[in-house]
This record gives structure tokens, C-alpha cells and sequence, in this order.
């Protein structure tokens, strides 16, 4: 049989087991036929969001495997909705999960999740069989159960070794592939409506003439009486036969209007409030004031110290210095955020997994949570070196009996908007070049004839109600603030002129140097001029060693970077190191609009998200 594109040869043994699967699936004719039923319902909408995602449609049995398709249903490790996430894995994945919204139980946002999730494993196992088991036992636990000869195949033999989970889906497949050719029993079919923010379901049950009870029935994600409005929400409205109002769902999503000011001086319409922006590359004299997880902070630019910061803000610096957890003579760092208030006990987001070489204050920068308060939740010391992938916990303090959990992180940016074999295949591809390239300098040099290389071209949570703080000291005056979420103007950036690099040409060889700048890894470069990780190694020497800022790094070839240009980008995959700051001056977008567009309430990365950088 074939599974998302792959030939599979069942043994005997294994075919007995598939076949008693199905079975027990299909013994009971009413039980089978309610479920068959509601996946008639919800396989529109499933295959639709996996198509957008590159992943194959053979996924949604797996949803009927997962949770009969209920929307609330909860296993007994507390995984819940459509595809069973517990709550740590579903906002990993992008999910809100809160007292208000839970999108584990909405058909599109978890689908969306569970593609992401997908994806994540199949770039490591680039096998969608191994890809399958993973969702259940998460990467590190199907590593016993893989063979890694199989990465990349295409065909494999399923025996009775193979894990139960994965011949527990493919009976899925068959017990349910047929029944899916026959329409709902009822006629209904479900519809997607996206522009909900601030509307309650019943005012929409209304405009759109449909069943409330029914529309409430659909959308159990939603706890609260309004739907927010801080990003789009997918409502789902189950319909039968034709609806008067289908160009009310068929229509686009709403957009952000600019802000108003409260009254306007004449007492009639109020005026948009003016929003200072960027100019290119973020080289500018303005004062960057934003406001994350509700308090105030002021974005440090090259050349600050607490003193310019102060005066920036009205401040008297020991005040910044003890908001921050700093003293007045330490350093600032370019592109940090600095708070003029008193931080908070507790954050907002629930927990947060570290990242190689962070620190607890960045952390405590990141959430906007003081340093010691941070420290005590995670039964930790200020200055307690924090181990990379360990999960700091952000709200609670972690119980005794709790033991301290470290997961594992990517070690390279999954690119969601490429499929993997691709990506794979370029990166290949790109590496042959390289080779063919190097090779080609060599030649020449020895018949001492001049080099001309060819150019190559290769291609946490949203806000719960907000914590109070214990006693804060008498605030000062402080200017006006930019609120994340606020509009930014329409004005088109202008892309930025990559920086001039130094060229060397020798009697042998062409080639360039290169400035290790914050952030850079050996892989960025790789993938930056087109050559290998291990070139770059063998041609600096960096066997034992790794990059350190500052240093000056020989890249041979003409070098020609590989990077789009910004008006070409709409996403950026975090790469490892990677700052928001760092992105907003890559892509020249203002960081506030980052912010905005992105949902984002604190500058926290994580390797392998997608961050828009375009409209």
C-alpha cells in the first residue's frame, strides 16, 4: 500500500495485525459510521490546511486516530483536541492556549500545529513513516525504533516490528478511505469565517443566519464571550444546503485600522496618532520606545550606556540600572530592550525553553520578569549557568518533585515554506557547486592563468490577565509609548545595500575575508556564500575551534551571497543566534512592526520560527 508518498510491502505477520486493527474499527457499523461521518465533515477543511502546509493528505487519518475528530476530547496524559497536544507542545508550535482561547481545539490552528510539528521531524528523518511515529513519541523516543539507513527512502517493508502506532494508522487509512467517497448524511458541510475579532459568536450565528447552539458546538475553542482580536481566529459555521450569506465567509480577513487618539482637539473625528518609524537600517537618531508585556522599555542603539539611556528617558540612571538588574557602569547591549519600570513577579508566558548560552538575565529581559524572582521559580541562583533546551518556568514556581526538564533543539533552521526534499536537495546542490567551483581556482592557478569564476546563483503565551505587580516605586514622567500591535506607515522600506567586502586576489587563488559580527554561525555563512560548513573549517583552520566576534574569516570564490533580496521575503527561519533587532535591521522593518505582525509580546526566538517580515 502507499502512505504520504511512500511505497510500503506489509508482511504477513503485519498484515495480520493491520487487518485485526481494522476490524475493531469497523465491528460496529453505527460507532464506525458516526466517526466515518464526522470526518466527511472535517477532511475539507484538514486536507485543505495540509496542502497550504506541503504536507501530505494522508496525515488526516491520523486526526481520526488521534481523537475520533471531538474537538475537547482528553487523553489520560492530558493531551487534548484534534491532535492531542499537550499544552507545552501545542504553544511550541504556535497554538494560544489560555483561559480564553484554546486553539487545540480548532480545526485550522491545530491542524496548522500538527503540520508544523511534522515538518520539524520529517527535516530531521526526511521519511514520513518515522515523521508518524514521532508525533507520538516525540523525536528523541522513536530514535529506538528507526533505522537510519531508511532516512530518505521512499520504500520500506512493514513487519511485525515496526511500532504499533504506525500499523494502528495505516489501518486507519483503510478502514476509513472508502467511507470517505460518500457525502455527510445530513448534508452539511462546515465553512471558514475569519473575520471574527471583537465579535461574539453569537452576533455572527446572526449576520450569517445559522444555528448559535451549532456554531458554539464547532468552536468549543473559544472560552470567553468575544473572540480576540489580536490576531485572526478561524470560526468554523456548519452549514446544510446553500447559504444566503456565503459572500460573508468567502470574503477576506480585516484589517487593522490605524489607531485613533481618544478625542481630537476640536472634539470631532479623532486624527491617527503619528507613530515615528525607522529609517534604513535602523541608523537613526530617534528614541525607540515599545512596550512589552505591558511595561516600558526603551530599545538600547549603538554608542548608549545607562547614562545616554536615562537622559533618554527622563530617568535618573540608578533607577534604569535597578529596573534592569544592572549597575550604572555596566555595558548595554546594542539592541536590548531596557525597562523604565519595575519588572515583573511573574510573566506572562508560562515556560520558555533556553538557548544555547543564555543567560538568566536575558531571559528576565526577554519576559520582562525581575532576575532574582526568575531565579527562585526555577529553584535556581542569579548567577546558575542555565543548560541549553532547559524549560525555565515563567508563571509558577516549579513544584519540588518536579524534575527539571532539558529538550532537545534544532541544530538548523527549517525553512516551512520550502518542502524538505527540496531544501535538501538544493543544499546539495549547492555544495557540489562549491566543490566544482574550488576546484576549477585550483586548475587555473596551476596553469597560471587568470581566475573568472562564474556567479552562481542557488537559490507564549498571548496575554492572560495581566499579573500585578507587589508595590512599585512613584513612576516619573515618561514619554509617549509605542504600544506593540499599532500600525507603522505604509511606506515601503528601502532595501538595504549589502556592506562592501574586502577583495584579495593572489597569483593562485580569489578570494574574500569576512567579519564575524554578533549572531554569525558557521552554518549562516555556509548558507550566506554558498559553500560548506567544511570548507570554511579547512580554510581557517577552525577544526578545534569555533567563531568569535570579531574575527576575520578567508572565503574563497568571488562569494557572491545567496540571500534574497528583502522585497523577495515575506518569512525569515530563525537561524541559531538570531535577534529580533538583528532581523529588523537584516530585512530594514521597523522592530515594532516585527512585533506587530509577528503577534509577538516579547523579543523570544526560537531555531527553526518563521518570523513575516513583510506586510
Amino acid at each position: 500500500m502507499e502512505f504520504a508518498g511512500m511505497k510500503l510491502k506489509i508482511t504477513e505477520g503485519a498484515r495480520k495485525e493491520i487487518q485485526e486493527d481494522v476490524d475493531m474499527l469497523t465491528r460496529s457499523e453505527k460507532y464506525f459510521e458516526l466517526k466515518a461521518d464526522r470526518a466527511r465533515l472535517y477532511f475539507p477543511v484538514i486536507e485543505k490546511t495540509l496542502k497550504e502546509q506541503n504536507v501530505p493528505d494522508d496525515f488526516k487519518f491520523l486526526s481520526v486516530q488521534e481523537s475520533a475528530l471531538i474537538s475537547d476530547a482528553v487523553s489520560s496524559a492530558n493531551a487534548v483536541g484534534f491532535w492531542q497536544f499537550k499544552d507545552f507542545t501545542g504553544r511550541e508550535v504556535g497554538l494560544r492556549i489560555d483561559r480564553n482561547v484554546d486553539e487545540r481545539l480548532n480545526i485550522v490552528s491545530s491542524t496548522i500545529g500538527a503540520a508544523k510539528y511534522f515538518k520539524r521531524h520529517n527535516f530531521y528523518f526526511n521519511n514520513w513513516i518515522y515523521t508518524l511515529l514521532a508525533h507520538m513519541t516525540g523525536r528523541g523516543g522513536a530514535a529506538k525504533y528507526v533505522d537510519e539507513k531508511q532516512f530518505g527512502a521512499t520504500r520500506m517493508t512493514i513487519d511485525r516490528k515496526t511500532h504499533w502506532y504506525v500499523k494502528r494508522c495505516l489501518a486507519h487509512k483503510i478502514a476509513f478511505e472508502e467511507a470517505m467517497k460518500r457525502g455527510h448524511s445530513q448534508g452539511m458541510k462546515l465553512l471558514v469565517y475569519e473575520r471574527g475579532g471583537g465579535k461574539t459568536l453569537s452576533k455572527i450565528a446572526d449576520e450569517l443566519k445559522v444555528s448559535e447552539t451549532e456554531l458554539k458546538q464547532y468552536n468549543k475553542w473559544l472560552k470567553t464571550s468575544k473572540i480576540p482580536d489580536d490576531k485572526t481566529y478561524t470560526v468554523v459555521v456548519p452549514v446544510t444546503g446553500k447559504l444566503k450569506s456565503i459572500d460573508k465567509i468567502n470574503g477576506g480577513v480585516e484589517k487593522h485600522h490605524v489607531q485613533k487618539s481618544e478625542k481630537s482637539d476640536a472634539g470631532g473625528t479623532a486624527a491617527p496618532v503619528v507613530i515615528p518609524s525607522l529609517s534604513a537600517g535602523l541608523n537613526t537618531q530617534k528614541n525607540i520606545f515599545i512596550k512589552i508585556n505591558g511595561l516600558p522599555t526603551i530599545l538600547a542603539q549603538p554608542g548608549d550606556d545607562v547614562q545616554s539611556l536615562s537622559e533618554k528617558a527622563a530617568l535618573h540612571p540608578e533607577r534604569l540600572a535597578k529596573y534592569n538588574d544592572i549597575t550604572v557602569g555596566e555595558a548595554i547591549q546594542e539592541g536590548e530592550v531596557y525597562y523604565l519600570r519595575a519588572k515583573r513577579n511573574r510573566g506572562r508566558t508560562y515556560y520558555y525553553t533556553a538557548l544555547p548560552g543564555e543567560t538568566m538575565w536575558e531571559i528576565s529581559q526577554k519576559f520582562g520578569i525581575k532576575e532574582k524572582r526568575l531565579a527562585r521559580m526555577n529553584r535556581m541562583m542569579t548567577i546558575d549557568p542555565i543548560k541549553a533546551g532547559r524549560v525555565m518556568w515563567l508563571r509558577n514556581r516549579r513544584p519540588k518533585d518536579q524534575p527539571v526538564e532539558i529538550r532537545e533543539l534544532s541544530t538548523a533552521p527549517v525553512d516551512e515554506t520550502i518542502p524538505v526534499k527540496e531544501l535538501i536537495r538544493e543544499e546539495k546542490k549547492a555544495e557540489k557547486l562549491a566543490e566544482k567551483k574550488e576546484q576549477e581556482i585550483i586548475e587555473k592557478a596551476i596553469q597560471e592563468e587568470e581566475v573568472d569564476e562564474q556567479e552562481s546563483t542557488p537559490l507564549e503565551e498571548d496575554a492572560v490577565d495581566e499579573v500585578k505587580d507587589e508595590k512599585v516605586e512613584a513612576p516619573e514622567e515618561l514619554p509617549t509609548f509605542m504600544e506593540v500591535g499599532e500600525p507603522e506607515s505604509d511606506k515601503e522600506p528601502t532595501p538595504v545595500d549589502e556592506a562592501p567586502r574586502k577583495e584579495k586576489k593572489t597569483e593562485d587563488r580569489n578570494y574574500f575575508t569576512h567579519e564575524v559580527t554578533k549572531g554569525e554561525t558557521l552554518y549562516s555563512l555556509s548558507k550566506k556564500y554558498g559553500v560548506s560548513v567544511e570548507d570554511i573549517k579547512e580554510w581557517n583552520d577552525l577544526y578545534d575551534v569555533g567563531l568569535s566576534l570579531g574575527q576575520t574569516l578567508i572565503i574563497h570564490g568571488e562569494g557572491r551571497a545567496f540571500e534574497m533580496k528583502p522585497k523577495e521575503v515575506d518569512f525569515h527561519v530563525v537561524e541559531p543566534g538570531e535577534t529580533l533587532y538583528g532581523i529588523s535591521k537584516k530585512y530594514n522593518i521597523p522592530i515594532q512592526d516585527l512585533l506587530r505582525i509577528n503577534q509577538k509580546d516579547n523579543f523570544a526566538l526560537s531555531v527553526g520560527e518563521r518570523i513575516r517580515v513583510k506586510e
